[in-house]
């Protein structure tokens, strides 16, 4: 077999210089930095949707509520309401907090000072007629409550007022008024019979009080009156009658007494003081609290009631007496006092019954019911009650303030 010989073949190329790779980095680097600023750019915008956008407070001074409030909402704020007074209208606001142009975030708060009825200051109608002092306070807008009381003063005259004259309120507040009922004049009733007498003392506005006595005139006739026929008395007051009970009846004998051979039968009486009987000017305690309206009264020879009644003045402030401060009375009588139960008048108590304890049992007894105790001495002629409460003002059982001052009167013999 013939070998074919095969020619060699053309020589391999020569190898080319090694790819360059700078190209792809580059392009590498390209698009990572496009996503980092697709990144960034998403993120800015993510951020810009959630900032709170920023509003302009507008003005709404002067305008009335609703549509201040308004007004606030439309912008994205939320009103805040304050009522205050003012020298504005009722109803329109008067002052905003932020004030109108400051720059806040949406959804915040804004103050609106709206006002209330209009500030007025309460005029002096101390001594004017009732119906000039209510006229000229509803000329500004305020509410006259008139209380009569008895006062040596012509009738239908202001008294006091409160709050006081000059004083700054609310248009439409009350005004709590002092009207004098007046003086009336005594009529004579010595002579008439005790019937016909108190019917005639009670239809001239008086109070008609009688006491039996020994005399020799008609028995049930009226032998001696105080105050005396004629003199004005303040309306309300009382009006003493002595009337006979016969020569042999009890009581105050008129001078001169009448003779009486036989000694008085055991045991003897204390002796009865003359007639008329003493008499002394009442004081005036109108003002005062009934703690010392009492003390003063006490040490005038009255005793002294006191009731609870409806009043602007303080607590325990007298409103009202009767008899009227000034006027003749008799030693021992009762006056009546008014307390005010306040402006605001709170709860009420029931004040124990103290009657019969002694004065350390008593002043136990009303400061555990939560009251206070003022002690006043009082001239008995039964020594079993010498040391023992013979009585208590306000009287035991009467609702009063809780907190107020009760006065026991205790025996001196």
């Amino acid at each position: 077999m013939a070998e074919e010989e095969v020619p060699p073949g053309p020589p391999p190329p020569r190898p080319g210089p090694p790819p360059t790779l700078w190209p792809w980095l580059l392009l590498l680097l390209v698009l990572v930095a496009a996503g980092l600023l697709a990144v960034w750019l998403t993120n800015r915008d993510e951020g810009h949707d959630e900032a709170t956008p920023v509003v302009t407070v507008p003005d709404v001074v002067n305008r009335t509520q609703s549509k201040a409030v308004a007004r606030l909402k439309e912008a994205g704020l939320v009103p805040s309401i304050v009522t205050k007074p003012s020298g504005f209208k009722a109803g329109l606001v008067f002052a905003e907090a932020p004030a109108a142009g400051a720059r806040v975030t949406k959804g915040s708060s804004i103050t609106l000072s709206v006002s209330a009825e209009r500030i007025v200051v309460v005029p002096a109608v101390v001594g004017m007629k009732a119906a000039v002092a209510t006229k000229g306070l509803r000329g500004r807008g305020l509410t006259a409550q008139t209380t009569s009381v008895p006062s040596s003063k012509s009738p239908g005259k202001v008294l006091g007022q409160s709050p006081s004259a000059g004083t700054h309120v609310a248009r439409g507040s009350v005004v709590a008024l002092r009207i004098s009922q007046g003086r009336v004049r005594v009529p004579n009733v010595v002579g008439k019979t005790r019937a016909t007498a108190t019917a005639a003392v009670q239809k001239a506005g008086l109070v008609a009080k009688t006491a039996l006595v020994s005399s020799p005139k008609r028995k049930g006739t009226v032998v001696a009156q105080a105050p005396a026929a004629g003199s004005f008395v303040a309306k309300g007051s009382g009006v003493l009658l002595n009337v006979s009970g016969g020569p042999s009846a009890g009581g105050a004998p008129p001078p001169p007494p009448p003779p009486s051979p036989a000694p008085p039968p055991p045991p003897a009486p204390p002796p009865p003081p003359p007639p008329p009987p003493a008499t002394a000017t009442v004081p005036d305690v109108t003002g005062l609290s009934q703690a010392a309206a009492q003390r003063r009264l006490a040490g005038a020879g009255f005793k002294p009631g006191v009731v609870y009644v409806s009043s602007d003045e303080p607590l325990e402030n007298v409103v009202a007496q009767s008899p009227q401060g000034g006027t003749r009375a008799k030693r021992g009588s009762h006056v009546q006092l008014n307390a005010s139960l306040g402006p605001n008048p709170g709860a009420l108590q029931a004040v124990p019954n103290v009657l019969g304890l002694t004065a350390t049992q008593a002043i136990a007894r009303l400061r555990a019911a939560g009251f206070k105790a003022q002690e006043l001495a009082r001239a008995v002629s039964d020594r079993s009650q010498n040391g023992r409460v013979v009585d208590e003002q306000p009287s035991g059982g009467r609702k009063v303030p809780q907190g107020t001052t009760v006065t026991i009167y205790v025996g001196r013999a």
